[in-house]
């Protein structure tokens, strides 16, 4: 199982074919991911354990398990653990493609600059 170690948590690649790509990611309590979009990708969110709070460009939604959300290609969208424990997500990407990404803002230093691959 391929594993990535994020700013905010982790992230595991459960399941990959041309299609669709399946992660399980753990956001750590407070933390949150990058105000991003991808331009040629469609996301969906599934809350497994926690609290999620995940912004957009004029709103925000609370989600937290069992609940769900889609998120279109080129919207804007960050993601962030509103608990004391870790946040647990499934992302399910397609089409498949880590690089499509573009970062507007970042509290980890990484505004404009692609998807980086620190295996665990």
């Amino acid at each position: 199982m391929k594993a990535t170690k994020k700013p905010w948590g982790k992230e595991y690649l459960l399941f990959e074919n041309a299609d669709v790509a399946i992660w399980h990611l753990f956001i750590d309590s407070g933390q949150e991911t990058s105000f991003h979009s991808h331009p040629n990708k469609k996301t969906g969110l599934l809350v497994l354990d926690g609290g999620a709070k995940v912004s957009f460009l004029s709103d925000d939604q609370k989600l937290f398990a069992g609940d769900k959300t889609m998120i279109r290609h080129g919207v804007f969208h960050s993601t962030k653990n509103m608990t004391q424990y870790p946040l647990e997500l499934l992302e399910i990407e397609t089409p498949v493609n880590k690089e499509d990404i573009v970062r507007l803002q970042d509290k980890y230093g990484r505004a404009g600059t692609p998807y980086e691959w620190d295996e665990v």
